[in-house]
């Protein structure tokens, strides 16, 4: 059974959408138990209405404070200590939880986990990791908003955690990695890039294949793709404006007479299919990786799908004893650092 906490006050549709999206997560999997983290009459309402069998796998673990997106994220967290974000880490940090779902402040998750949960040994930074639509299947892209500034040493790091993480839960043999950068070749790149080249190509167990420019990111020409926090949140952010100005684009286009508006009704399905692919909460979360348990960040807008498939995709992380993978890594292998420098 998979212990996993629920932090049920994160988020713009919280308490609902949280609960809503446990709800369906405990009837898709049936080996989760989940460690739900709110306001005690709030959640014990909301389950009484579930089957006894569901209820049979919950316990509410009453937290009175919420941190909020409009306060300093590493304040709330020490000064709320009570705040259901805070309260979820701790269960982690406890060993009562393997995984914490969290739809709350992002800079307030960060330092959840960070703080609360702590980093495993050797682990310098812990990236912000999630699994990217492209047009060759899910990839991986990391750091997506943890570590704006960076080293070279941190961007090795992120693809070991990397390779760790596609070959254990996704399942892909040799996972082929690339660092961001405004060129292909060589001599192309900033300080930070040409110092980290080098030392990946040097990495045993990194199959590590040079530089991906941004423009090939969505076409999925890497299983891992790496870079600085700043870069990567650039990137991604970027992506998803363009893919809503062309679903957007193609709606007036549609509207524009009776002949497209039948186009629009021939392609609805498969087009629906095909966007379904590149929506975020068909991946989870983004996760927080290096840390002694899994902190998976899901979007402030989380729905109940989103919650729910954040929930899944952390048990089979946790089944797939990920953490456990990089904590044996960073022990075998010289990566940098005790992580005493924060």
């Amino acid at each position: 059974m998979v212990h996993i906490a629920v932090d049920i006050m994160g988020g713009d549709f919280c308490p609902n959408s949280n609960l809503e999206g446990a709800y369906d997560a405990l009837q898709a999997d049936k080996d989760i138990f989940l460690l739900l983290a709110g306001p005690e009459e709030t959640i014990r309402e909301a389950v009484g209405a579930w089957s006894r069998e569901l209820q049979d796998r919950v316990s509410i673990i009453p937290a009175s404070e919420v941190i909020t997106t409009e306060e300093a994220p590493v304040a709330a967290v020490r000064k709320k200590k009570d705040s259901s974000l805070a309260v979820g880490a701790r269960l982690v940090r406890e060993g009562k939880a393997s995984a914490l779902i969290s739809a709350g402040s992002t800079g307030a998750i960060l330092a959840a986990g960070q703080l609360i949960v702590g980093r495993l040994p050797g682990v310098q930074r812990p990236p912000l990791a999630a699994m990217l639509p492209t047009q060759k299947g899910p990839k991986l892209f990391l750091d997506l908003g943890a570590n704006v500034d960076a080293k070279p040493e941190w961007l090795c790091q992120f693809a070991r955690m990397g390779t760790i993480y596609m070959e254990r839960v996704q399942h892909i043999a040799s996972p082929s990695v690339k660092l961001v950068n405004l060129g292909v070749e060589e001599e192309k790149g900033n300080a930070l890039i040409k110092a980290a080249n080098p030392m990946l190509r040097e990495m045993e167990g990194i199959n590590y294949q040079g530089f991906i420019e941004s423009r090939d990111v969505i076409m999925g020409e890497a299983d891992i793709i790496v870079a600085d926090a700043f870069t990567g949140n650039a990137i991604l952010k970027t992506i998803e404006g363009t893919v809503e100005f062309v679903m957007n684009a193609m709606k007036d286009v549609f509207k524009t007479s009776f002949l497209t508006a039948l186009g629009a009704l021939a392609i609805k399905k498969p087009l629906k299919e095909k966007v379904r692919g590149f929506k975020a909460s068909e991946h989870g979360g983004a996760m927080l990786l290096g840390l002694n348990g899994l902190v998976m960040k899901c979007h402030g807008n989380a729905g109940r799908e989103d919650i729910k498939n954040a929930i899944l995709k952390s048990a089979q992380f946790v089944r797939e004893d990920v953490c456990g993978r990089i904590r044996d890594a960073f022990t075998e292998a010289d990566t940098g650092g005790d992580g005493s420098d924060v």
